[in-house]
């Protein structure tokens, strides 16, 4: 996502959910969003929300986790959205 687009899509989630209004008032990043343990589409093999989090603190990010949205701000249950900021 380009500069603009990232904080026109942050502008969007966060009006929708005050968790994510929180997390960014907070300091938090948004760093992606990835899918639940075994909620990725079939023959798809990706990272899940569980291994990010797991990476993230290990290099030292404190991560928090939210709801997900799509580019529309539609709510996407299959996923969880990552959030990070320096220890």
């Amino acid at each position: 996502m380009a500069a603009h687009e990232n904080e026109t899509y942050l502008t969007l989630i966060a009006a929708h959910d005050p968790v994510i209004r929180t997390l960014l008032d907070q300091g938090f990043a948004f760093v992606t969003n990835a899918f639940k343990p075994g909620m990725a589409p079939p023959g798809i093999k990706v990272r899940t929300d569980r291994e990010h989090i797991r990476r993230l603190q290990q290099e030292g990010y404190q991560v928090e986790v939210s709801n997900a949205y799509d580019e529309q701000g539609h709510h996407r249950p299959s996923m969880r959205a990552i959030w990070w900021k320096k220890s």
